[in-house]
């Protein structure tokens, strides 16, 4: 009983390190934005913030700023979310990265679902945006009729994806459940 107490210990402390971290950095100008760790390959997490760097540039250079940041993870993708705030910005600025955990590079969100059923998948949500109540994006969304996947903006949330038009300035996303999109997905477990 002793030996299997101290094999589980040992696979969730296994599978605990071997999730995706972030920790604070701060630039000169006071932006605090994300460093990744990933104890699983230190090269996919090299690569991480490599982009993320050269997401922030702009907020590098600039006099002062105000950042701050967060992230969602789903299977092998994680959503990085950066604030930015700076004096020679015109407006808070919100930077969305998608990454492969697998890869360490951005990818498009349609990497979430199966290759062989993104035709039906995109069907799928066409069908959902349409019967979207109508203090969504719905109609923004559905002005030009069927959409196709880059004219619609994905953001991730704790029970499926947001979609918003590509231009516009609507602010109630149509919301996608994975219950009813699971079917589609590269991963089941999602």
């Amino acid at each position: 009983m002793k030996a299997l107490t101290t094999i589980i210990v040992l696979l969730f402390a296994g599978m605990a390190t071997a999730q995706i971290k972030f920790s604070d950095q701060t630039f000169d100008n006071g932006m605090k934005y994300p460093v990744a760790h990933f104890s699983k390959d230190q090269t996919i997490a090299d690569s991480m913030n490599a982009i993320i760097k050269r997401n922030l540039v702009d907020a590098e250079v600039s006099d002062f700023c105000i950042g701050d940041y967060g992230y969602f993870q789903k299977g092998n993708h994680i959503e990085l979310h950066m604030i930015c705030n700076c004096i020679d910005f015109a407006e808070t600025d919100h930077r969305y990265l998608f990454f492969s955990l697998e890869t360490g590079v951005l990818v498009p969100y349609t990497d979430l679902f199966d290759s062989k059923e993104r035709d039906k998948a995109l069907k799928k949500i066409n069908e959902l945006i349409s019967s979207a109540s109508d203090e969504t994006c719905k109609a923004e969304l559905t002005s030009n009729g069927t959409l196709d996947w880059s004219q619609m903006t994905y953001r991730l949330y704790k029970d499926g994806i947001e979609i918003h038009p590509q231009a516009g300035t609507c602010d109630n996303p149509v919301q996608i459940p994975w219950t009813e999109i699971s079917t589609y997905l590269k991963y089941n477990f999602l």
